[in-house]
């Protein structure tokens, strides 16, 4: 059977966003279509964020539960659950995942302003009580697959994945209480910042230019009442030139008869 992997089954969080709009640009060369300003590691952390709030505990069944009752930012969650004296974390909700953002360095070549590298850290935290059982012990294993086969297919649809996005780790501890099992996934990540130095201190202005542009031509434009502008005129500013002296045909002054 030949599959068209153009052809991607988003997720149900993901079937009701609006699509953006991919009206075509004017059939002209000049055309430039510009970037707007971005924050890239927000991007990304909301693409993986959207991710894992898509998956379920049945990946074959979604109607079954979602997979993460919690989807967070780290700021600190992590430590507070697996710290000695017990989980001092405050109402979290399990299974939990928690996003953090380790080594991220920006590049100093001239021509990669804007460009960046980072490790994305992925920390989910399951809730198995029979975490001993032959089937349920390597439930994280398959839980770590479904995360990567959906980041993965998230870069389909998923912008701020599309620039890098790699497995490169993972790893679980040796032992928790509580019936707490974390486990952490790493991902190199390649991000850059649209536009920031282009649009940097961006001041909106129109420009009218009097006699070719006038305020006739887009009154849209004329929020100020300006009328068109009398001068100055077109026979003041359109007129020919020689571009370079031209040699002068009168005897020099000094030459002596």
């Amino acid at each position: 059977m030949i599959v068209d992997k153009y052809k991607t089954d988003l997720p149900d969080s993901l079937k009701d966003t609006p699509a953006k709009d991919t009206s075509p640009l004017p059939n002209d060369d000049d055309t430039t279509l510009e970037e707007v300003d971005n924050n890239p590691l927000e991007d990304v952390y909301l693409a993986v964020k959207r991710v894992l709030e898509s998956l379920h505990t049945d990946p074959n069944d979604n109607n079954s539960p979602k997979l993460f009752q919690t989807v967070k930012i780290d700021n600190g969650q992590f430590e507070r659950i697996v710290r000695t004296r017990g989980n001092t974390e405050y109402a979290i909700p399990f299974p939990a995942a928690f996003i953090r953002f380790v080594n991220v360095r920006y590049l100093v070549a001239q021509q990669r302003i804007g460009e960046g590298r980072a490790t994305m850290r992925i920390r989910f935290v399951l809730n198995d009580l029979n975490n001993s059982d032959d089937i349920v012990e390597t439930h994280g294993f398959r839980v770590f697959q479904q995360i990567n086969d959906a980041i993965q297919d998230a870069k389909d649809y998923e912008e701020a994945l599309n620039e890098r996005c790699n497995l490169t780790y993972f790893d679980m501890p040796e032992s928790l209480d509580h019936g707490l099992q974390p486990y952490w996934i790493d991902y190199e990540i390649w991000f850059r910042t649209s536009s920031s130095f282009q649009y940097r201190k961006w001041v909106d202005r129109y420009l009218v230019m009097p006699p070719f542009t006038n305020h006739s031509d887009a009154p849209e434009h004329d929020s100020e009442a300006h009328g068109n502008h009398k001068e100055p005129k077109i026979e003041d500013v359109a007129k020919y030139e020689p571009s370079v002296e031209m040699p002068s045909t009168a005897p020099p002054t000094d030459q002596v008869e």
